[in-house]
């Protein structure tokens, strides 16, 4: 079975969200009501296109087998942003909320300007049964309008931090709000948080679960999944964690309905 036939028939329960890694910082989330939601998922080889950065993972499915209700984008850079998939689902109703500079790409790219929004930290949104609010991410110059997403859906709560290091104080308002699901880079390049950072977050948020990302795609980017387990045993004891394997879908319920 492909990963997208699994994915589009896998049936979300009530009271529960589904996960799917989709390699380097690209998750797919899918609430009860069977809508999804795309984090930063890139299928392309434009980062290749752009940059000279071949992936080394191959994308798990074509942007046109995926049915997708809403996009969210953190930055502008070609593995976060993926203009090449874009256009095939927002051509199908999607919608794309991302940061300002995101949004002046894409609408100079000739992508339907109405299904786009963009955002800044504090703004929040609410589609497809998905409550979004842009907080606080720090990537550095190349890309100084990055953000992260706080996404709440069946009562389960998610901090996808996007790419950006570690500022303890900057970062504290995300990390007090009851999060369930922490989604965090440890590729430590170009200003990223790396495996002790990463543990770090997850100190100070404490979710009930952990999930690294953004390793493995790129040969000049770092990132180990095994480092990253011993900086949470050593910076985040009784911090819940689990590395997946790209393709892999979980499901997710909130605290009190475990």
């Amino acid at each position: 079975m492909n990963f997208a036939h699994e994915f589009t028939f896998h049936e979300t329960k009530k009271g529960s969200v589904s996960i799917a890694w989709m390699g380097q910082a690209g998750f797919l989330l899918k609430n009860s009501s069977q809508q999804v939601l795309a984090l930063d998922v890139y299928l392309s080889d434009l980062a290749e296109k752009q940059d000279g950065n071949k992936r080394l993972m191959p994308a798990l499915c074509r942007p046109e087998e995926i049915k997708t209700d809403v996009v969210l984008a953190t930055h502008h850079h070609a593995d976060h942003l993926d203009l090449d998939s874009l256009p095939v689902w927002l051509s199908g109703g999607a919608r794309l909320y991302c940061c300002r500079e995101s949004e002046r790409i894409c609408r100079e790219a000739g992508l339907a300007k109405d299904q786009i929004t963009a955002m800044t930290a504090g703004d929040r949104v609410t589609d497809s049964g998905y409550s979004i609010e842009a907080v606080f991410a720090d990537h550095g110059d190349t890309a100084p309008e990055a953000l992260g997403f706080l996404i709440e859906t069946e009562g389960v709560k998610i901090y996808f931090t996007g790419d950006t290091g570690y500022q303890q104080t900057r970062m504290q308002y995300a990390a007090r709000q009851q999060v369930d699901v922490l989604l965090l880079p440890i590729n430590g390049e170009y200003g990223n948080m790396n495996e002790r950072d990463a543990a770090m977050l997850a100190s100070q948020v404490r979710a009930e679960l952990t999930v690294p990302c953004h390793f493995w795609m790129f040969a000049r980017h770092q990132g180990s999944p095994w480092d990253f387990t011993i900086a949470m045993k050593e910076a985040a004891p009784g911090c819940s964690y689990y590395v997946m394997a790209q393709g892999e879908i979980i499901d997710v319920r909130p605290k009190d309905n475990r």
